[in-house]
Parts: C-alpha cells; structure tokens; sequence
C-alpha cells in the first residue's frame, strides 16, 4: 500500500501526532511508501527508505500575532490568495498521486486532500480533532466570508470515505463513517525519576517548563527577579524568551523534559496537553485568543489532567505560588478520567481494512 499523507502545519500538534503515526506505519510490512506532504517535514527527525518527504501547503490554518493572539485580516487574506490556487493544486496533486500509484489519501486535517483523493478514485481518511470549517465558523460573526467559506470546506470533508476522529474532539462534519480512536502522542522514554536526573532537577526545586509552541513569547519579558528560590522556569526552543533567570537545558527528546518537569505552563494545544498525559506532568494554562478549539481542550484539561488557569499577567510577573498551592491541594485530590491511548495501533488496524 502506498500512501499519501497530508499533515497541516498549523502549530505543532498536526505533525507532532501525525509523525508518530507514520513512524508506527513504517514498521508495517504492508506499507509499501507513505509520501509524507506537509510545510513542517522539518520537524520529522527519522529517515526511512519507505518515506518520501514533500514540503507542500494544502491549507491555511490560522495566521497568528503570537503565540497567544489570532491575526484575522490576515488569515482572510491568505485564505483568499489560497483559494485562488486550489484548482491547479487539485490538478497536480491528483496527477501526482496517479503518477505515484497511490492507494489512499489521509489528511490531518485539511479538506483538499479529500478533494484529490475524489478526483483520483481513491479511498481517503480524516484524522484529527478538529476541522477547519468548525474552526473559521467562529469568525463568521465579524465577516460572512468565513461563514460562506465554511459552508463549502464542510461539503469537502463530507466527501471523506472515513474519519479518525481523536479525543479532545470539537464538532465534527456529518461524515458517513466516523470511528473515535485513542490518543496519539510524543511519549517520553524515560521515567520521571531517570528524566530529573538526566536533567540535573534537584527534589527541592519545583520546575516549570514554559511551553509555548512556534510563536513562543516574543514581545514578553518575565519578571522572575519575583520568583522564589524553590521555583525554576525551564525552557527549550521557545522562541523570543530571554536566558537571564530561565533555564535552557540541552534536549535530545522533548516529551522527556516534559517528564521531569513538575508543571508545564502553556497555552493548550493538542500535542502539548498528549504529551503531558503521557509524562503524567500536571498543566498551568492561558488563553489562546478568539480561536474555538480552546473552550473543548480546557474542557479535557478538567476532565483529564491536574490543570489549573492563570491569565498572561500573572505569568509573566511570575505569580505562580498560590496555583501552585490550588494544585497541590484542591485540584490535586480530584479525580480525573482515564483517556484510551495507543491510537497508532487504532489506525494500523483500519488501514489494514483498505488491503
């Protein structure tokens, strides 16, 4: 089987999750290629003889200010500039596909390659937690383009011969087959314990990891002459932050630092809230801007994890000790849910349908 997969690069949490899928997928003998077509093939850090990387745009996403705040005359603008070029993207994806005796399509999460997948003849599969059309519906409060553009990128995903859909989910299409699989994620290869102490974490000092995906905190300075002696901000490959107070471990594995950290302060997205569900790492969050997802992950935040809310302010001043506090007592003696995990092998086992 050879396949064709697009992954949105949009933040991290596409490819973060779809990597670890096509990771797993290559160790299948019933793989034959899996052409991997995205604009964030950088972040793949394997080779394999079966994995043809593409570096393609096959959606928009969302144009973002920051790490926190949502650009929306600029997202209409490269929507527009986008659509104008999906009929000769259609006609040389399709060729492409025929050239390449491609079985089948999946996409995480953008609806084009289900177009392609219907002008070649092939099957095609939906992964994800979320579709655009939910996402830019929101918008069509301010401006009916995005609601027109939503009305026609739902026709698109209901093309799709079927839908994976992952936890975490926001309103989804009518899709004619739809199948909820378990989580997929970065896991960590070390224990917490082995993970401190490959870091160097001392037990008496409580760490932070700020996680603030590719925006990361340009424009923000954080005060943390204000943090006490028994608190450590830690951070890796957050772009804009400063060095002074901050500690900038060396990384070879992410998911491990998300391990040995004791709290990771983020802004949620799917790929870092997997993460910290694998590492077992409790979550302070912020918001995100005006952008639907939020509401349904801080919904699986209190559903599943240790999590508690601190506005922007407050972190960046560095007024972390009273949540802290919140967390080790009322928040930490609430139960949480269980999520099912190892949704890799949930798609192994339908791609296996299409043999």
């Amino acid at each position: 089987m050879k396949l064709y997969y697009y992954i949105s690069g949009h933040g991290f949490g596409h490819i973060s999750r779809s990597g670890n899928i096509i990771k797993r997928l290559l160790s299948e003998d019933f793989i034959e290629e899996i052409h991997l077509v995205s604009t964030r093939i950088s972040f793949i850090d394997y080779e394999h003889p079966k994995l043809k990387l593409r570096s393609l745009k096959l959606d928009v996403g969302i144009s973002q200010k920051d790490s926190l705040s949502i650009d929306i005359e600029s997202t209409k603008a490269e929507l527009i500039q986008f659509e104008k070029s999906k009929s000769i993207l259609l006609k040389e994806e399709a060729k492409y596909c025929k050239d390449h005796k491609i079985s089948l399509i999946l996409t995480d999460s953008s609806s084009l390659p289900i177009t392609i997948a219907l002008e070649t003849g092939i099957p095609s599969i939906f992964i994800g937690n979320f579709t655009w059309d939910f996402i830019y519906r929101n918008y069509a409060k301010s401006d009916s383009y995005f609601g027109n553009l939503s009305d026609h990128l739902e026709v698109e995903y209901g093309f799709v011969t079927e839908a994976l859909v992952l936890p975490f989910q926001c309103p989804m299409p009518n899709f004619l087959e739809q199948t909820s699989i378990g989580l997929v994620g970065r896991k960590p290869t070390l224990s917490k314990e082995m993970a401190r102490k490959q870091f160097g974490f001392r037990d008496e000092i409580t760490y932070i990891l700020l996680s603030f995906g590719a925006y990361g905190l340009e424009g923000h300075r954080l005060n943390t002459d204000f943090l006490p002696k028994h608190i450590q901000l830690v951070a890796f490959g957050v772009p804009g932050i400063q060095s002074e107070g901050i500690l900038i471990p060396e990384v070879s594995h992410y998911p491990d630092l998300v391990a040995a950290s004791d709290f990771v302060c983020t802004k949620p997205g799917y790929g870092i809230l997997a993460e910290c569900y694998y590492a077992k790492t409790p979550i302070l969050y912020t918001d995100r801007g005006d952008f639907s997802e939020y509401l349904y992950l801080v919904g699986a935040l209190d559903m599943y994890f240790q999590s508690a809310y601190l506005t922007l302010e407050k972190i960046i001043s560095c007024e972390f000790e009273e949540t802290l506090a919140y967390m080790r007592t009322v928040d930490g003696m609430t139960p949480k849910s269980e999520l099912k995990t190892d949704g890799e092998e949930d798609v192994v086992r339908h791609l296996l349908e299409y043999t």
